[in-house]
């Protein structure tokens, strides 16, 4: 089940002719979205070190990972005033961080391999949504958040 975002911020970082999306869906209901731009390579993990470094002052961004010999596994994550961090408690283990990618405007899939792996193409889309198995939450188009403004101004009048 996909549910509607309350998309908190959304921010472009970097500069580049490729370009991503990483969605962020926190516990509280908060999504943020930020638009990657860079050149050349970069992993789903070096977008981390990308969002991180950011010295604008636009946003607050911070991660947690633990690192293995086999990749990084991500722990915690905090964006503005939401955080949340887990490694998978039992009885189900629902406290952790799952990775969801796409392509283009393809549908969202349960990622098969770590964000370390993970090559960024232009056009790819990444999500991170914490504390349940649910795919990312659907993010209104601009145009249609900017038709919704409308409705209240497009009322029937009755005398």
């Amino acid at each position: 089940m996909q549910s509607q975002a309350d998309l908190v911020g959304q921010w472009d970082v970097g500069e580049g002719s490729s370009t991503a999306s990483i969605q962020f869906d926190f516990l509280d209901g908060q999504t943020f979205l930020f638009d990657l731009s860079w050149d050349g390579d970069l992993t789903g993990r070096e977008a981390f070190d990308l969002l991180a470094g950011d010295d604008t002052g636009r946003f607050f961004f911070e991660f947690d990972y633990i690192a293995y010999s086999f990749g990084d596994f991500l722990t915690g994550v905090g964006i503005e005033d939401s955080y949340d961090y887990g490694e998978g408690s039992p009885p189900d283990y629902a406290d952790t961080w799952k990775y969801w990618t796409a392509e283009g405007d393809g549908l969202w899939e349960s990622s098969m391999i770590g964000f370390s792996d993970r090559i960024l193409t232009d056009g790819s889309r990444d999500a991170w949504v914490f504390g349940n198995y649910d795919p990312p939450a659907q993010i209104p188009a601009p145009a249609t958040l900017a038709l919704l403004g409308l409705v209240p101004m497009s009322r029937r009048r009755r005398r």
